[in-house]
């Protein structure tokens, strides 16, 4: 087998890029992390130049012309970036007209090129340098994944522009690793599928406003920098998924974990002891997605005790809460890392232990503002001050909790529940509207149906007016009614099984249309939501409780509205649900107060 250096052009490899052929293991390899000023220094550096450091992929021998990248991916994406004018060097912009691939691609708007003048263009010799600049590529061959695994661990493991948490993540493919990397994406928001081409890393890969990448994840609007519990640099170095690692390791360990650098490093089986067999029987115990399901929950009731509180009480600005309400003097300077940590296990305990629920949050909070003068924080942390500190907390907040009436169950249990809920629907029609998807069923145009999609945020806000304590669903994927079933099964080629008078007819053939992944549609839908026009905590509870449904390899989105301590007014209209109306009704006068009255 040969692995030595071969020269490939950037022209090359950019065809190789835009055909999907360069593709990415989320499983082990980190988010896009370089900025800038590390892009523009390696362009200027193959501008004037100057060797790189090489690429390496892997390839399959039997596989098709993919290259899997183990190192390299920060370089490529900067080279990538450069040519669809993403970034300048100086003032000066690659010429997209010199690269016929680039301009075609341009010009169907897959990338917005920059129009500017040609003082601000690098010259024709340029762009053909740039493009003809040859960059050493080694292609590792194998049949084995472990293998491929291997060699970047290898390689990664150590590299000095990693983060602590990067380091002991990479290569690690454990049940514990990537239960810590899987939770990470769907609370941040950039989930996705295992193996994806580099062109989608952008859209999944971590942005701030003051550095303006362009990447599809804004960290401050993540539930982590929204609520100030890490800062926004400290997400792009995986700093959230540490604290993650922490709780499913005090967790499935019972007990508070010490975090300390070496103990995590121990556990992750990259430290002077190895106990990575330890937390890995650990999780297997408690149950991999039992675990996953814990964690989610415990984070949403402590999302929906934020969420739930009104405007008046928080201000306008929801941003910062837990920092201000946690940290010593109200002020939002500092990170509440620790101190959200213990909020956490409090919570988790009462209710996943205790089977409790909150339900005076105004309460909760009030009880720990300041937590951060009433616990032991240092830079030495161990178990017994940590179960101080959560036995403290817990104490603090067992009033505001009363016995659930609800168990905590695994997913699996939810087609059950979906049946419950086609039941009920009979009886409790306000509450519950279904859609076959958001796309037409024009036969000729099946496209983005703005106005079904509007008719549902009318629908939401409807729902969230039911009255106190009231839940509204919405499910995405069944079909009501018999002609748009069958039309729905000639144009999807689908068969789609029945429950009373519904179809279940999904959402992944709505996924198929449009050329993308499940995940990448649910993420668009959960977009669209944080995009619409409805209250910011609204959307917010709304995104935290989207939960998929498979029923008979269908897959159905709920949509679950939970109301809150007032109405809810859309595009300044205020919405209700009228009996056995599928539309939702727009009020007036004196039937305002009616609603108002339910709250």
């Amino acid at each position: 087998m040969s692995i030595t250096p071969k020269g490939m052009s950037v022209l090359e490899l950019y065809r190789l890029y835009r055909e999907n052929n360069l593709i990415v293991n989320r499983r082990y390899q980190r988010k896009l992390v370089w900025g800038k000023s590390e892009k523009a220094s390696l362009i200027q550096s193959i501008l004037l130049k100057y060797p790189i450091p090489l690429i390496l992929f892997g390839k399959f021998k039997e596989g098709k012309d993919m290259y899997e990248i183990i190192d390299g991916m920060q370089r490529l994406n900067a080279i990538f970036s450069f040519i669809e004018n993403q970034f300048s060097i100086g003032d000066k912009f690659f010429d997209v007209t010199q690269h016929p691939l680039a301009n075609e691609l341009s010009n169907q708007g897959i990338f917005k090129k920059n129009n500017t003048n040609a003082d601000n263009l690098l010259n024709a010799q340029e762009c053909v340098d740039f493009l003809e600049y040859s960059l050493a590529v080694t292609i590792y061959e194998t049949n084995s994944k472990k293998d491929i695994e291997d060699v970047f661990n290898r390689i990664n493991s150590n590299g000095k522009h990693l983060s602590a948490q990067e380091v002991r993540q990479a290569g690690v493919t454990s049940n514990f690793a990537e239960l810590v990397r899987s939770l990470g994406s769907e609370i941040r928001g950039d989930v996705s599928r295992e193996i994806i081409p580099l062109t989608e890393m952008p859209e999944i890969s971590i942005d701030y406003k003051s550095i303006d990448l362009g990447y599809g994840v804004l960290a401050e609007d993540t539930f982590w920098c929204n609520q100030g519990i890490i800062k926004n640099s400290d997400l792009r170095e995986s700093t959230d998924e540490q604290l993650l690692a922490d709780i499913i390791l005090s967790i499935a360990l019972e007990k508070p974990f010490a975090a300390k650098k070496e103990n995590f490093d121990s556990y992750y089986g990259k430290g002077d002891t190895d106990k990575s067999d330890e937390i890995e029987l650990a999780v297997k115990r408690y149950g991999t997605e039992n675990l996953r399901q814990d964690i989610k929950a415990t984070l949403s009731h402590l999302q929906n005790s934020i969420n739930s509180l009104t405007s008046k009480e928080l201000g306008n600005d929801q941003k910062n809460y837990l920092r201000r309400i946690l940290s010593r003097d109200g002020g939002v300077s500092n990170p509440v890392k620790e101190p959200f940590y213990t909020l956490f296990m409090a919570f988790y305990d009462l209710i996943i232990k205790d089977s409790k629920e909150p339900f005076d949050y105004q309460g909760i909070f009030n009880a720990v503002t300041g937590l951060m003068e009433k616990i032991q924080v240092s830079s030495s942390i161990t178990t017994d001050k940590r179960t101080k500190n959560i036995n403290l907390t817990k104490g603090l907040i067992q009033n505001y909790f009363k016995s659930s009436k609800s168990t905590t169950r695994s997913s699996g249990s939810y087609a059950i529940d979906l049946e419950n809920y086609l039941r009920r629907s009979k009886t409790e029609a306000p509450n519950y509207d279904f859609k076959q998807g958001l796309l037409s069923l024009n036969s000729s145009s099946r496209v983005f149906d703005s106005n079904c999609f509007n008719k549902i945020c009318q629908n939401i806000a409807a729902m969230a007016n039911l009255g106190k304590d009231k839940k509204g669903y919405i499910f995405l994927g069944i079909s009501d009614t018999e002609k748009d079933t069958k039309l729905i099964e000639k144009l999807d080629k689908i068969s789609a099984p029945t429950f009373f008078p519904f179809a279940i007819v999904g959402i992944e053939r709505e996924a198929r249309i449009q050329g993308i992944t499940l995940d990448q549609y649910m993420l668009q839908i959960s977009r669209k939501i944080r995009e619409s026009k409805l209250p910011e905590w609204l959307k917010t509870s709304i995104n935290t409780a989207l939960t998929p449904i498979t029923y008979h390899d269908h897959t159905v989105l709920m949509i679950e509205i939970k109301a809150g301590k007032e109405p809810v007014w859309y595009e300044n209209k205020l919405y209700i649900r009228d009996g056995h109306e599928k539309q939702p009704q727009q009020l007036s006068g004196e039937k305002i107060s009616a609603v108002y009255s339910l709250f």
